[in-house]
């Protein structure tokens, strides 16, 4: 998802969030549509209650997404807008805390830890999707361990045993694995 308009359109399709106000969801999404890299897409999104520490103290509403590099959270103020920043390799632990009928999402990273309000249908959906999705990110960005010489070698004999390569060009392939 790259504009405000899909997250919104991805919120009321899980239901993160799905009963928040059209317009106001879309003006909390745009800080986060704003700050895009442009190899960047958000994979999972939704709205909470951000940096609570009490009952009646936390930092209000903000738009949270999933990136394949980060984890980014973004609010709309009056005067211009307020963005954070969780880098996918400073992340460290994410876990639900049961508080009467909500429950709050506790990430944990480098920088500290954020506690966002989630009702409780939706916030172990919501931590369900972002830690398998975290998991699909981070194995698609391990590089292959590149193939020790006896291994290359056991895979090109097996190539030469099923006839896909002959004698010669086995020889070659050989030789230049081992220099």
């Amino acid at each position: 998802m790259k504009t405000a308009e899909e997250m919104y359109q991805f919120c009321q399709d899980t239901g993160f969030f799905s009963g928040s106000d059209h317009q106001w969801g879309v003006k909390l999404f745009s800080v986060l549509e704003k700050h895009l890299g442009p190899d960047e897409e958000i994979l999972v999104c939704f709205i909470g209650l951000h940096n609570r520490t009490s009952a009646t103290k936390n930092d209000g509403f903000y738009a949270y997404g999933l990136t394949n590099q980060r984890f980014v959270m973004g609010q709309k103020k009056m005067i211009g807008d307020d963005f954070k920043v969780i880098p996918l390799a400073n992340m460290q632990d994410l876990r639900l805390i049961k508080e009467t009928s909500l429950d709050l999402l506790e990430i944990t990273s480098l920088q500290g830890t954020t506690k966002i309000v989630l009702t409780e249908e939706e916030a172990p959906k919501v931590l369900t999707r972002l830690k398998e999705t975290i998991q699909l990110v981070t194995e698609e960005s391990k590089p292959e361990e590149p193939l020790s010489k006896a291994e290359q070698l056991l895979k090109m004999k097996e190539l030469l045993d099923q006839g896909i390569l002959n004698e010669e060009e086995f020889a070659k392939i050989k030789e230049d694995i081992l220099k």
